[in-house]
């Protein structure tokens, strides 16, 4: 089984919970990659879509995870997907439509996302997010958890940063792993 993790707006590959959630599940026997998206710094919709059409060869075998734009990036790459689903995909600390703390990325939805024909992408979906999230208000979370029928894990780790002491997410892990 593959995992694919996609980090956030100004993220790496060795950012945050990242690197303990690779080792633990490098140690249970799955296959794991963890990208540097395009420009993490300056996102654009189109480039962060077309890295993820670039790493994902056998869905009914993967699991996505993404943080925060990460999740972004997976529900834009879903809208236009066709392929068979995927084993299951977990979103921490995701958003599917524009705020108001997210001027930087207006550009991201354009046109609202056809959430009826994304959920049908997984065939199990968990959203874990923050009810002390700072950037992606704990609203966003339970408003995208409904739009795609997703499992709702509620934390209390601001929005899973290292600077906010978040190194560890066992949530992750066991969701990756009840899939």
């Amino acid at each position: 089984m593959q995992v694919i993790l996609i980090h956030g707006y100004l993220g790496f590959p060795e950012n945050n919970w990242f690197p303990w959630l690779k080792t633990e599940l490098l140690s249970r026997g799955y296959e794991v990659t963890i990208p540097s998206m395009p420009n993490p710094a300056l996102p654009v919709e189109e480039e962060w879509v077309e890295k993820l059409k670039t790493l994902i060869h056998d869905p009914e075998s993967t699991i996505l995870v993404g943080h925060s734009l990460g999740c972004a990036a997976i529900l834009h790459y879903l809208q236009n997907y066709k392929d068979p689903q995927f084993q299951g995909i977990v979103l921490v600390a995701g958003f599917g439509r524009e705020f108001l703390k997210l001027e930087k990325f207006f550009g991201w939805f354009k046109q609202p996302l056809d959430f009826s024909k994304i959920k049908k992408a997984a065939k199990k979906w968990i959203c874990i997010h923050s009810k002390n999230d700072r950037l992606v208000p704990f609203a966003e979370g339970e408003w995208l958890s409904k739009k795609i029928g997703a499992e709702f894990v509620v934390q209390n780790n601001g929005h899973f940063l290292k600077q906010e002491g978040v190194i560890e997410l066992p949530a992750v892990l066991e969701a990756i792993e009840s899939f």
